[in-house]
């Protein structure tokens, strides 16, 4: 990251939040292979029979893929950035996002412990109902970023006049 424009602390600041970020995704992903490789199981309430637990793991799966896609277009969409994009620091911006989505899943994956939501009646679809919500938004708002930092600036050839209001 080398930004002349950004104070010395607002650099710092962002490197520390990918730094932070960053760790916190290796220790849930650490977390979740141990907890595999032990062989504990998830504890899910007991009103969830087994076809709801196995919608909920299916879910995970599906997010982790939208993740790789994500990431995917992340790789090929901040290097085509041009560089009189407004927003200076966008490729570390979209990096956060990325890396606050990833940690979110790997938080996902590694919990094990799902019956505190056994006190809320019919609590399999507002799980299921607030994920796909708090997903679909996350994804939604980062693939609009993507999607606008890899449009190019339209080329113009007369300049646009400021608008004069009489």
């Amino acid at each position: 990251m080398h930004y002349l424009d950004l104070s010395l602390s607002v650099q710092f600041g962002l490197i520390g939040l990918i730094v932070v970020l960053g760790a916190g995704i290796s220790m849930r992903t650490v977390m979740y292979f141990r907890h595999e490789a032990a062989g504990v199981p998830s504890l899910y309430p007991v009103s969830w029979n087994g076809s709801q637990r196995r919608v909920l793991e299916r879910l995970r799966l599906l997010i982790g893929l939208g993740l790789a896609a994500l990431w995917a277009d992340y790789v090929f969409a901040i290097p085509s950035v041009p560089p009189a994009w407004p927003l200076k620091c966008l490729d570390v911006i979209a990096l956060a996002c990325m890396l606050s989505a990833s940690y979110a899943w790997a938080v996902l994956l590694a919990a094990r412990n799902w019956r505190a939501f056994e006190a809320v009646p019919r609590s399999f679809l507002l799980i299921i109902a607030l994920l796909m919500l708090w997903w679909g938004t996350a994804f939604s708002a980062i693939g609009w970023m993507l999607a606008e930092a890899s449009t190019p600036v339209p080329f113009r050839v007369f300049p646009r006049a400021p608008m004069r209001l009489w």
